[in-house]
């Protein structure tokens, strides 16, 4: 079990960095936005130690459900708190992608009245979504070559050729899914494709935040030689594949706004919360960066 976060350390000095960290909230469209801000975004991941005392002595409010999560409920383990800062299920990631449902105007009452989807399942994020909005949502996962195979909370889709009809869903939510996708631009196609008019995708994914060009991992060549490795390959951990893991195919860059906008998405932005109040600490930024693209 994760050791609690739970502090006896006394309540940091509230610093106006610190502050401002108590519930920051950035949207770039473009990556030249982001750079002119970065020197001041690296200097404030200074302050994510005392903002992750501040967690440890006050708790968290949960984005969506407004649930006060107590110290003693919250879990740090390792030193990625975007990876490693657990609640109720959810990670601090998870929380910067439902914070960010909430900037938007969405609450678990709009999101009980619309068609959601979201590829993953076995999850704690999967087990807590779906207790929250059980009749609305619907799962999947990418079930080739997997060790283990979800049981009732989902099928097997392809993100890059989904079975869906066109315009099904109001919202798709990816959590680090866009790193393994070996054709992600087909992908955002068929996303794009099954979302209503206006509908969005919300995602997730470990990002090159600090260059335009996407890094290229390994390429999907055919069937018949699956895979073109760019140095070594990279494996992340995966709840299906616990012993392989997932390949990764690339670590997406600034170029992804681009892309997104290539395939037709009307409105492309990644957007930084950083906050102590929700729970939402990153590693090299001192929050997580989620991407809508609206269509």
């Amino acid at each position: 079990m994760a050791p609690s976060l739970r502090s006896e350390q006394p309540l940091p000095s509230l610093r106006p960095a610190l502050l401002q960290l108590h519930d920051d909230h950035r949207r770039y469209t473009s990556f030249e936005a982001f750079q002119e801000q970065l020197p001041e975004l690296l200097q404030l991941a200074g302050q994510v130690a005392g903002a992750t005392t501040c967690i440890g002595l006050l708790g968290l409010l949960e984005p969506l459900t407004q649930r006060q999560l107590e110290p003693r409920d919250i879990n740090l383990t390792g030193t990625n708190l975007r990876e490693g800062l657990e609640a109720g299920g959810c990670l601090s990631r998870h929380r910067g992608l439902t914070r960010v449902l909430e900037l938007l105007g969405e609450s678990l009452g709009s999101l009980q009245r619309k068609a959601v989807y979201m590829p993953e399942t076995g999850t704690g994020f999967a087990a807590w979504l779906q207790r929250l909005i059980p009749r609305s949502l619907t799962l999947s996962d990418f079930l080739q070559d997997a060790e283990l195979c979800p049981h009732g909370d989902g099928e097997h889709q392809d993100l890059c050729a989904l079975t869906y009809a066109s315009d099904s869903f109001d919202l798709v939510i990816c959590n680090e899914v866009f790193e393994h996708i070996y054709d992600l631009p087909r992908a955002l196609e068929e996303i794009h494709r099954v979302l209503r008019p206006k509908g969005r995708l919300i995602a997730t994914f470990p990002m090159a935040f600090g260059q335009r060009e996407s890094i290229i991992k390994a390429s999907y060549i055919s069937a018949g030689e699956p895979v073109l490795f760019r140095g070594e390959p990279e494996y992340h951990g995966d709840p299906i594949r616990p012993t392989k893991g997932s390949l990764v195919y690339q670590i997406p860059g600034w170029d992804i706004l681009d892309l997104a906008a290539t395939v037709g998405f009307s409105a492309v932005a990644l957007h930084l919360v950083s906050s102590w109040k929700h729970g939402v600490l990153g590693a090299d930024l001192a929050g997580v960066l989620v991407a809508e693209f609206q269509h």
